[in-house]
């Protein structure tokens, strides 16, 4: 697809839907490929047109840009009433032992829920990330599992979530254009919050900690809203930015430094606002964009200084290499879980493919022991159209080659 130097175009939505199918077909399909380009997209936040993508609908890591998630549901959990800004949380000592980053939190003190917001928001904390979490559902996986509800629900259909901070999990990913999607629910749910993104410092045990969004400096017009590293997933930013009233939302990921990250979104949002006010508005909508089945996982970005090692604790329920293509419908915290979405997945295909075995893999971490659900077997074209057959059904499939089936690294687990 046309690079950003390019978007000061008009397309229309013919020739911009062509050329994302073009992005699409051209993504590799694994973590042995060579990386895509940066994905990234750009919309209106108002109509939720799309003016600029490339690869926006290729899986990958949303690293700390998950704690956008963790902030909706918390929101959400605030305005019916679930929790309020100044009721104390009681930290646990899972929350306190996350890695950095993190504010600092111990043990058994008692926080508000207004002060881990605005750490998690500012400083992107992981500790407190996770003491909300807690505090929503009882536990993070719990609240993992929610996420990944309510954001299919948002229309996220190839998000899936397992903590709430965004630290390393091979199965938890996402894509550009369901991050702006993300960005727009939380600007139009809860207007009145969404200022925090945008708030420049926290106060924690007596000191003033500055944002970590280096975006709200940089860029004029910028309205926050987060970024997010790991070297699986490479400098991510959701970003929002306003001129003359008119809002846009942009998504870059996997940028190889924060700089090239930076420079991207702001060549990308700057044509964004060319095309506005040039009254080119888009007639793709976001909601429109729809990811290829195929293209299944995300590139890793291992180097030198970021090697990325094989999952611990990876154990295939079923014996032996896993025949064929498969179909991975979701992680789950239970293998009774994982059971039902295959017997319910099963039964919504009984007239698309009727091939198939059950399998379900099983896969622990520092933070979470998942049991992830799959249909294993199938020929290409068999897996192709059974994951858009539940993909029209607003059901959440990946359909996975062979080589990255059987490959411990690969992101589907």
């Amino acid at each position: 697809m046309q690079g950003p130097q390019g978007l000061k175009r008009v397309w229309g939505a013919a020739g911009l839907a062509v050329a994302l199918l073009l992005s699409l077909a051209a993504a590799p399909a694994g973590a042995t490929d060579k990386p895509p380009a940066p994905p990234y997209i750009v919309i209106d936040a108002q109509t939720g047109a799309v003016l600029a993508a490339e690869n926006a609908t290729h899986p990958w890591y949303p690293a700390s840009v998950t704690k956008a998630m963790t902030a909706y549901m918390v929101f959400q959990a605030l305005a019916d009433g679930r929790l309020s800004d100044s009721q104390k949380i009681t930290v646990s000592a899972r929350a306190a032992g996350q890695p950095p980053g993190k504010i600092g939190l111990r043990a058994g003190s008692k926080v508000s829920v207004k002060l881990l917001l605005e750490a998690m928001i500012v400083r992107s904390a992981n500790d407190a990330a996770v003491a909300l979490a807690e505090a929503v559902a009882g536990s993070e996986a719990q609240f993992a599992t929610a996420m990944t509800r309510q954001a299919q629900a948002l229309g996220m259909s190839q998000t899936v979530f397992s903590n709430a901070s965004g630290l390393p999990d091979p199965a938890q990913v996402t894509t550009a254009r369901d991050l702006a999607v993300l960005a727009r629910a939380l600007m139009r749910d809860f207007p009145d919050r969404f200022g925090l993104f945008s708030k420049t410092y926290v106060v924690f045990n007596g000191q003033s900690r500055p944002t970590l969004l280096s975006w709200l400096g940089s860029y004029r017009g910028a309205k926050g809203i987060k970024t997010g590293f790991t070297c699986g997933s490479g400098y991510n930013l959701l970003a929002a930015a306003e001129r003359n009233g008119r809002r846009l939302i942009g998504v870059v990921l996997g940028g190889r430094t924060s700089g090239q990250r930076n420079a991207l979104m702001r060549k990308v949002m700057d044509a964004g606002f060319d095309r506005a006010a040039g009254g080119a508005a888009g007639s793709l909508l976001v909601s429109s964009l729809r990811g290829d089945p195929r293209v299944s996982v995300p590139y890793v970005l291992a180097s030198g200084t970021c090697a990325v090692g094989i999952s611990p604790g990876t154990e295939m329920m079923a014996k032996g290499a896993l025949p064929g293509w498969g179909l991975v419908f979701g992680s789950f915290v239970s293998k009774d879980e994982a059971q039902a979405r295959i017997a319910e997945n099963r039964a919504a295909l009984k007239d698309v493919v009727d091939r198939g075995k059950p399998t379900i893999v099983a896969r622990t971490s520092i933070a979470t022991h998942r049991y992830s659900a799959l249909l294993v077997g199938l020929e290409p074209d068999d897996a192709g159209s059974a994951c858009r057959h539940l993909q029209t059904l607003g059901v959440y499939c990946l359909a996975v080659p062979p080589k990255l089936l059987n490959n411990p690294q690969a992101l589907w687990r």
